[in-house]
């Protein structure tokens, strides 16, 4: 073989093993990124924990509304990831509290979003952040008013709110992650329900809350 067709074979070889090098990483680096593999927020998620919570209420009126102890929380969402960072959810939760006057279950609904920085492949821990609105409630129970007044059906206080939450997703699967977040609201009590009439209050309470919960994360 001579010098010129030996360094055109050579040539030749190069361009072939470059060429399938490069598209086997492509491809590998596509399969990395895949959305339906990788360890994000993208699809439907169903998610629910235990925790704590607590809440005070500012207003002279109600005191014995924040003398309380709390014997934990239930806590609940759906999300839509709508991209392998962002999702939008939609969560709800509730705790029950003795007060002086008897028990009282607090809680919230909120719609939200969720932004999740670092969220794809190989970042089995995420960091996110959560910004949340909607409608916070305070129920009585077997409250002493009630009981005295014979009222047996809805007795309570409900309004608006706002809501920050913090938390990491641990991935111990593609679409399983643990949880643990902490979270306050901020409301506004203006509506009093008593057997299923509604009541605007004259005055506003103001309420706010912190909870602390732990989970586990699904994505369907």
């Amino acid at each position: 073989m001579s010098a010129k067709k030996s360094h055109i074979w050579w040539i030749a070889v190069a361009m072939v093993t470059l060429t399938s090098a490069t598209a086997d990483a492509r491809i590998r680096y596509r399969d990395l990124r895949d959305p339906n593999m990788d360890y994000t927020q993208k699809g439907f998620q169903i998610y629910a924990g235990l925790g704590g919570q607590s809440y005070t209420i500012d207003d002279d009126d109600y005191d014995y509304l924040d003398e309380l102890d709390s014997d934990g929380s239930f806590f609940f969402g759906l999300a839509l990831g709508i991209d392998r960072s962002i999702s939008l959810f939609f969560e709800g939760n509730g705790s029950e509290h003795n007060t002086p006057q008897g028990d009282m279950t607090f809680g919230y609904g909120h719609f939200g979003i969720k932004y999740a920085p670092n969220s794809g492949y190989r970042h089995l821990w995420q960091p996110y952040g959560k910004v949340s609105f909607g409608g916070v409630f305070l129920w009585e129970d077997q409250t002493r008013y009630a009981m005295r007044h014979r009222h047996e059906d809805d007795n309570g206080y409900f309004g608006p709110s706002v809501g920050l939450a913090l938390g990491i997703d641990k991935f111990i699967g593609r679409r399983t992650a643990l949880f643990a977040e902490v979270g306050m609201l901020s409301g506004q009590l203006d509506t009093r329900v008593i057997n299923d009439d509604d009541y605007e209050l004259a005055d506003d309470i103001a309420i706010t809350s912190g909870r602390v919960q732990f989970g586990l994360r699904f994505r369907l």
